[in-house]
């Protein structure tokens, strides 16, 4: 987010850690627009989603700044989807809240901006989905329980159909999400979608494609975790979500063409 390099040791948001030795120093650097920053995201915090915070006139005598650091302050903050300005008659400035979509998008790409591979992706997420999909098994949500049904049904479906690949992947996604919201964790839950969201990247591996054996099995094993889960079993949950991450960590494996798995070997014999 563009706030970041403002002020590098806290929030231009005012979010500062008790007795933090660097608030001196951060207040003497501090701006007027990083001011005007904290008091248009504190407005819009304060307010439900959507609400109407004031026009440009109204803000510019509430806040005592000029038009271009008005202007400078609710962009930064409109960039990070905490507000949203809008034109026309009904135009100004509204309460707003990024979804999870724009916030888990920039940590996938970021991880492969720097070279992180599937792999690396499936040792991480071992034991971090294996937890997540465990504490969803402790729901208890009538909604969120209902949701898993659906998805469940779902997933019974003709494996040799030609779409079945996108719609396997269209329905994983579903199952992701809403595991992370039945975990009840929001920090799981925010891993869980990151590590899922950075896979979708991938564009050389086709699990599915012409593999109808491949898709069979992985949907019996997302019938088993929707069942387990549903039926509250948190140690057979744990146990069918390393059950998909070896069976994904062997479809990486098998999936590397020779030459690619030479220049690892030659990689890791260089180490």
């Amino acid at each position: 987010p563009q706030f970041a390099a403002m002020d590098s040791e806290n929030s231009v948001y005012g979010i500062k850690e008790p007795g933090d030795p660097f608030a001196e120093e951060s207040a003497k650097r501090d701006t007027r627009v990083g001011r005007t920053v904290r008091k248009l995201f504190g407005l819009s915090m304060d307010a439900d989603p959507g609400s109407y915070l004031g026009s440009e006139a109204d803000l510019l005598e509430r806040l005592d700044v000029s038009r271009p650091t008005l202007r400078q302050a609710a962009k930064i903050l409109q960039n990070d989807h905490l507000l949203e300005i809008r034109r026309g008659a009904a135009g100004g400035f509204y309460a707003a809240r990024p979804d999870v979509g724009h916030v888990i998008q920039l940590p996938a790409f970021y991880l492969r901006m720097q070279g992180a591979s599937l792999r690396q992706m499936r040792e991480a997420s071992t034991v971090i989905v294996a937890e997540t999909i465990a504490r969803a098994a402790l729901c208890e949500d009538s909604d969120r329980l209902a949701e898993l049904a659906e998805i469940r049904a779902s997933l019974n479906i003709n494996v040799g159909d030609e779409v079945a690949t996108r719609y396997i992947i269209e329905v994983e996604r579903r199952l992701s999400h809403l595991l992370s919201r039945m975990a009840s964790n929001p920090f799981l839950g925010l891993f869980m979608d990151i590590l899922y969201e950075f896979g979708l990247l991938e564009r050389n591996l086709r699990f599915y494609d012409g593999k109808p054996d491949r898709r069979k099995e992985w949907l019996g094993l997302q019938q088993n975790l929707c069942d387990a889960v549903a039926a509250g079993d948190t140690e057979r949950a744990r146990k069918i979500s390393r059950a998909r991450s070896a069976l994904i960590e062997q479809w990486i494996a098998d999936d590397l063409s020779p030459s690619v798995q030479m220049v690892k070997r030659d990689h890791r014999r260089g180490h």
